[in-house]
């Protein structure tokens, strides 16, 4: 199993790093949890109890996943992987906030069907919608 570090978010007000990383792990089922923080943790010098690991995602049939974690200590990355904290203002269009309405199984099949889909705006639609968890989780994914 490899572990790559693709993005971090800085949260000073929780004192906390939101971390995205990467995982290859061909010829092998989907790593747990407790897995995915012990090999960050490993690579980053990092204590293992100052981790948490809120997901982890893998397409059908992949052998990669992405995983979402919260470093709650401070450690040394690449600058360029550090994510922008202002949020840029998104457009929500009618078509959107329509795609979200529903369902979550409407809601996916709706957004599926779109020829081109923002992804964001749909985010955006959904929170001010119905802001509904696992809606939102499977929006981010499909970025």
């Amino acid at each position: 199993m490899e572990v790559q570090l693709t993005s971090v978010k800085e949260n000073p007000l929780l004192d906390r790093r939101e971390a995205e990383v990467k995982v290859n792990h061909e010829g092998e089922e989907t790593p747990s949890k407790e897995d995915v923080k012990n090999r960050v943790a490993a690579e980053n010098n990092l204590n293992e109890e100052e981790i948490n690991v809120d997901s982890i995602y893998t397409g059908y049939g992949k052998n990669n996943s992405t995983a979402t974690l919260k470093i709650f200590q401070e450690f040394e990355y690449d600058e360029e992987l550090q994510e922008e904290t202002i949020e840029e203002e998104v457009e929500v269009t009618q078509d959107l906030a329509d795609a979200v309405a529903g369902t979550i199984t409407e809601a996916k099949e709706t957004l599926q069907a779109m020829e081109e889909v923002d992804w964001k705006a749909a985010i955006e639609a959904e929170k001010q919608d119905k802001n509904r968890t696992t809606l939102i989780d499977w929006l981010e994914n499909q970025r």
